[in-house]
């Protein structure tokens, strides 16, 4: 059942676990505890469809040191969360993301590749992909991709992008018919409620002042994105004293995002193989996107961080507008009238080489007529001074606003796109691939090259996992240090993150979190 708060007697709710956040993290674990028979709250913050005064109170939130757009650009409150606008990319950590790596200073995960990998596995499942496309060496041998491919020091691999990318929509059955499930939207979370003389939460509080409500649970699990779940941790309880894990010096600190930036510029001189390394492929109804990542063999030897490599096409105006075209035919309209015509002509010239290329390839086709671009996603090192704190502004429930202060170290990250940069230009002029320029900007380094590469809205850090409180917020299973019954789901546990982008990890890592939290509703 979906429904607003409005429309709703909320004293009389009474769930096994409350899930504060209905993102993408969120309704996956919402799914996954209902279908095991444990009854679930949802509340979410935002309404039911996305609209522009929801999301207001992200523009008041204050952003010190590095810019970082993605504090009021890249967070939705609404139901579905960032997936409303995410691309839907699913990518598995690599195994040296959780080894201690001295170069990233203390930040260590307490868990491993194992812990977590059944819980891909239940995620691909949850998400309907294809067994059979999940193993990158399975799709290689499948399309016949060119040995080319193969290098020491670059991997070759796929990230793979969902079809129904919204979860409010993608899990719609099960979240307006299964009777475990109530999601109830415009019920913003302000404070957690203490059990007097107890480490546990009692109760979330929802709303401000007289119309505040309590909503009691055995489990309660903060899923509302990095910013927000860290922000309500900061805050005072309900009676307005400091929580017990108030004193832990890992709160708020170690926030992250993934940097990315251009590299080089190629053109290509062997169009065939270029096209068969490089077109995305289009698979059973899903985009697999070809990449480069360095080596975890290199990344150990030089002490680089993790880093992956992509081709964009800067496709002109009217080749946009054929795939647009295109999109509209396949689903039943036209995206414009008034631009039939030249949306006809586009379509004429380009889209039957498009459907050819697919047909014949299994690829989708990328113009060469522009602009071909090397850009480069990597993780940053881990700083304590990396913060989210509270500011001394108040949004309209009286919550102080979030302060983020986003810091990059330097050295390393220039080093691994140095290194990126270099590693490409061999990989692709040796091949006979396509010929490689690296600016002068790359090959210089410094605070300059740093500071033209920006944020990719991948909040992370901030409520990190670890062993004790001595360093870090949450356990190896996600319940917050100080607390027995307050879990926390989302990229915020993370003690360091790789390249990939967070969210297949971050919903891998809540059914784990989801599973530890049925069997002590069942038991």
């Amino acid at each position: 059942m979906i429904v607003s708060s409005d429309q709703i007697e909320l004293t009389g709710l009474a769930p096994d676990t409350v899930i504060v956040g209905g993102g993408a993290v969120g309704l996956l674990a919402a799914v996954y505890l209902a279908s095991q028979g444990v009854r679930v709250l949802v509340l979410e913050a935002g309404p039911e469809q996305l609209d522009q005064s929801s999301q207001s109170i992200f523009h008041a939130a204050v952003s010190r040191g590095r810019k970082h757009s993605g504090l009021h650009q890249g967070r939705f409150r609404a139901l579905g969360g960032t997936t409303n606008f995410w691309g839907g990319q699913l990518v598995r950590f690599d195994r040296t993301v959780f080894a201690a790596r001295p170069w990233l200073g203390d930040a260590a995960w307490p868990i491993n590749l194992e812990d977590i990998e059944p819980f891909y596995a239940e995620c691909e499942t949850l998400l309907g992909l294809p067994g059979e496309l999940n193993d990158d060496r399975t799709v290689i041998r499948r399309l016949q991709t060119p040995s080319e491919h193969c290098d020491a020091d670059l991997e070759y691999f796929f990230t793979r992008w969902l079809t129904e990318k919204n979860f409010r929509y993608r899990f719609a059955r099960s979240l307006e018919s299964n009777p475990n499930i109530t999601v109830i939207t415009d019920a913003p979370v302000t404070s957690l409620r203490m059990h007097s003389g107890k480490a546990d939460v009692a109760a979330v509080t929802i709303g401000l002042g007289p119309k505040a409500v309590d909503v009691p649970a055995r489990h309660v699990v903060l899923a509302n994105g990095t910013v927000e779940l860290v922000r309500l941790l900061l805050h005072q309880t309900t009676d307005g004293e400091a929580p017990p894990w108030a004193g832990n010096r890992w709160l708020g600190h170690g926030f992250m995002d993934h940097l990315e930036g251009t590299i080089a510029s190629i053109v290509p001189l062997d169009k065939k193989l270029f096209r068969n390394l490089f077109d995305n492929v289009f698979l059973q109804g899903m985009k697999l996107q070809p990449r480069l990542k360095i080596s975890e063999q290199r990344q150990l030897r030089d002490e680089l961080l993790g880093a992956a490599i992509h081709v964009k096409f800067e496709a002109q105006e009217h080749v946009q507008n054929a795939k647009i075209f295109l999109a509209g035919l396949l689903k039943g309209r036209l995206s414009n009238p008034k631009k039939i015509t030249s949306e006809i002509w586009a379509a004429a010239r380009l889209g039957v080489p498009m459907a050819w290329h697919y047909l014949v390839n299994q690829r989708i086709w990328s113009p060469m007529n522009g602009n071909i671009q090397l850009r480069v996603m990597l993780e940053q090192v881990p700083l304590a001074d990396s913060t989210i704190k509270l500011s001394e502004a108040l949004d309209k429930y009286g919550m102080r606003v979030a302060e983020l202060t986003w810091a990059v170290s330097g050295e390393v990250e220039v080093r691994t796109i140095q290194a990126a940069a270099a590693l490409a230009k061999q990989y692709f002029e040796s091949r006979g691939i396509a010929q490689v320029t690296i600016p002068d900007q790359v090959l210089a380094g410094g605070p300059e090259l740093l500071a033209s590469f920006v944020d990719t809205f991948h909040h992370m850090g901030g409520a990190r996992m670890g062993t004790s409180e001595s360093n870090g917020v949450v356990d190896p299973i996600g319940r917050v240090f100080g607390c027995n019954n307050l879990y926390v789901m989302g990229a915020a546990v993370f003690p360091a993150s790789g390249f990939a982008n967070p969210t297949f990890t971050a919903m891998a890592l809540a059914l784990r979190t989801a599973e530890v939290i049925r069997q002590q509703v069942q038991q």
